[in-house]
């Protein structure tokens, strides 16, 4: 057996090093050799009855919430990452436009009817809670199918 000197020692360390590099990387950046887990979605049908509830008490303002908040859960099923605590709701709409094909637009405005909902002091009326709703009808069955962004 040939003693192994440093010429030989060093090389064959560094080429190690450098694959346990781009295994890690591959890892814990790209998501690579992780077992995919499926998240289960929101049982839509339900929530649209607690909604509707909500808003027949006179409740918009909890109707819209619920809504919002059922549109975050939808998206966040498909995209497989559901919206940190330290993000916003507008960071998090961003986020969603990113892998989603949805209408920009549509959602500024839902996301807007959300906030004052959920942030103001006032009840929200029904014209609100039904221009609210008109949007959330129109883009949940688009996240329900997964469209996704070209290049995705």
């Amino acid at each position: 057996m040939q003693d192994l000197d440093l010429n030989t020692i060093l090389p064959i360390v560094a080429l190690t090093g450098a694959v346990i590099v781009v295994l890690m990387y591959l890892y814990f950046v790209k998501g690579m050799f992780r077992s995919t887990v499926r998240i289960e979605g929101p049982d839509v049908p339900s929530k649209l009855r607690n909604i509707k509830k909500l808003a027949d008490s006179g409740k918009y303002g909890a109707a819209i919430t619920l809504a919002y908040r059922t549109f975050e859960q939808m998206c966040g099923t498909r995209m497989g990452s559901e919206r940190m605590k330290s993000e916003t709701s507008r960071e998090y709409l961003e986020r969603v436009l990113q892998v989603m094909s949805l209408d920009s637009v549509q959602l500024e405005e839902f996301v807007s009817s959300y906030e004052e909902a959920r942030f103001s002091h006032h009840e929200m009326k029904q014209e609100d809670y039904q221009k609210a709703i008109r949007t959330f009808t129109d883009i949940y069955p688009r996240i329900d199918t997964g469209l996704i962004a070209p290049g995705e």
